[in-house]
């Protein structure tokens, strides 16, 4: 009777190291989970950021070259029967 209590309570014991062992893994494992969630968040908050700046400076290059355009059709605008009239000018010899 005394091995079988013994035996008992060994198996006990066992299994009470066997369920330690298994919390310490799970835990563990919820830090390496948590850690690699924060590393992916983390990388796609950057590329997030990084596309956010690659289309700032597309959106800035866009914006400059429709300035440009513009400004061009407005000194056109303002100039144009000025320059249309120096043309006629010189091609009919009345510059003078």
């Amino acid at each position: 009777m005394q091995d079988m209590v013994e035996r008992i309570v060994e198996m006990d014991k066992r299994a009470r190291e066997l369920t330690d062992e298994a919390k310490r893994l799970r835990v563990g494992s919820e830090d390496r989970i948590r850690a690699k969630k924060e590393e992916l968040r983390r990388g796609y908050r950057d590329r997030a950021e990084e596309r956010v700046e690659l289309i700032k400076k597309a959106e800035a290059r866009n914006a400059e070259v429709e300035l440009k355009a513009i400004l061009e059709r407005q000194k056109y605008a303002e100039k144009g029967d000025e320059w249309v009239a120096r043309i006629v000018a010189r091609a009919t010899g009345d510059d003078k």
